[in-house]
């Protein structure tokens, strides 16, 4: 039997199909969102389909990819039950539990408004910080009307 080159098997589509294959699976290699380690595979099918006098045969060439599939997602849920109503409550926490303050819920000092007058000294009316004192006598210093200056 004369040597079949596969360069040139079926005008190159052999190498084709390969070449396409190979490139699938490297791609998937290098996908971050699937797993560095699984296996991948290619498989070559070459049918033959002879016919009945066995002096032809159609060849049917196929190549086929196992890739590694997707990494799947990871969240979490917090669960209670109404004790009042009973009824079951779930909810996705992300990166923080429902109810719960954040760092961005902090003010970043006490707004104009909440700032009140009470016995001659100023008071944040929402934390109940003693701000300063309107009577000269007064020893604390505000560090940030310092700061300021």
């Amino acid at each position: 039997m004369q040597h079949i080159d596969l360069e040139t098997f079926a005008n190159g589509a052999f190498t084709a199909q390969v070449n396409r294959a190979i490139e699938e699976v490297t791609k998937n290699i290098q996908d971050p969102n699937t797993d560095a380690t699984a296996a991948r595979k290619i498989t070559v099918t070459i049918g033959f389909k002879p016919n009945q006098d066995r002096t032809l045969a159609p060849i049917g060439i196929q190549s086929k990819t196992t890739l590694a599939p997707a990494l799947g997602a990871v969240t979490a849920i917090q669960m209670a039950k109404d004790l009042v109503t009973g009824e079951i409550q779930a909810a996705e926490i992300g990166n923080q539990i429902p109810g719960q303050m954040s760092m961005d819920d902090m003010s970043h000092g006490p707004e104009a408004s909440t700032v009140q007058t009470i016995d001659g000294k100023a008071v944040d009316a929402e934390t109940g910080e003693i701000l300063g004192s309107q009577d000269a006598g007064n020893k604390v210093v505000d560090l940030r009307k310092a700061r300021e200056a």
